[in-house]
């Protein structure tokens, strides 16, 4: 069928997942400017699949609002439903383009922040205080394969010691369930005065302003703010998870993201010596 031609990208997004979103967005920045495009359509659908626990979950409400703030995202259709995506890709009136398997400029360097409008997102009381900020996730082990729960977990203590030595004031970020979770794993996290917590205390949108717009340096597991350092050109250091290694399946995402010059990448599964290694790269770079 005959495709309606217009000036914007369009693709498709699932309406959940945030780390798929900064990596995402990023790419499909660089693919809207090189092929002269004047914004981004996304195509999305209600509900999406959730491929570590093979089932389909509801939309994350916070991402649509998310989109909104974008000057570059000219609007979103539900019209593909990714237990049809093929066959409704091939049915939409627009042009699909399939970010995730097109390469680009290894060297392309952005800021995704430069595209938001932050007066957008909603009123916050946060105080954020300190010379040097680091923002810390240490863990997040919703949307992971549970049989893989245990190469997730990273290893953070020296890591950690080298942004103190460093005089940063840590801000930890996360969910409540991932607070439980860390005070048993990183009981160290929770008796300094420089390491401050807020897992469980702010929004999704104070978390991203708190990366974008006030960190310096941001320290992730294979989660979505070490993507939104990123792609917010803050230094960062991320572990990533098993899937994310070389040769497996969820390598095409890491592909996703540029900006080279000021991340450290290193996989989680390698416990501490991973640590060791972040570390050293906090030493030389932070």
């Amino acid at each position: 069928m005959n495709k309606i031609k217009d000036p914007y990208l369009h693709v498709f997004f699932p309406t959940g997942l945030w780390g798929d979103q900064f990596l995402g967005l990023f790419s499909c920045h660089y693919h809207m400017k090189a092929l002269g495009k004047q914004g981004i359509v996304i195509h999305t659908s209600r509900n999406l699949f959730d491929a570590h626990h093979k089932r389909y979950i509801n939309t994350t409400a916070d991402i649509l609002k998310f989109w909104s703030t974008f000057d570059t995202i000219k609007s979103v259709h539900f019209d593909l439903d990714q237990r049809y995506l093929i066959e409704d890709v091939e049915k939409c009136l627009y042009e699909i383009f399939g970010y995730i398997d097109v390469g680009y400029d290894d060297n392309y360097k952005s800021n995704l922040a430069d595209f938001i409008d932050f007066s957008l997102f909603p009123d916050s009381n946060l105080k954020i205080s300190g010379s040097k900020i680091a923002v810390f996730q240490p863990l997040s082990l919703k949307n992971k394969p549970p049989e893989l729960v245990n190469d997730y977990i990273c290893e953070w203590s020296e890591s950690v010691k080298q942004l103190l030595e460093k005089k940063y004031k840590i801000y930890l970020i996360g969910s409540k369930d991932n607070l439980k979770e860390c005070e048993k794993l990183y009981p160290f996290l929770f008796n300094n005065f420089n390491i401050i917590n807020l897992m469980g205390k702010i929004s999704m949108f104070e978390a991203i302003n708190l990366i974008m717009n006030k960190a310096d340096f941001v320290l992730s597991c294979c989660s979505w703010a070490g993507w939104c350092g990123i792609s917010s050109r803050k230094k960062t250091a991320i572990a990533v998870g098993p899937l994310m290694e070389k040769g497996k399946t969820d390598e095409r995402y890491v592909n996703l993201i540029r900006n080279k010059d000021i991340f450290y990448m290193d996989y989680s599964s390698k416990k501490e010596q991973s640590d060791k290694d972040i570390s050293r790269w906090i030493e030389d770079n932070a």
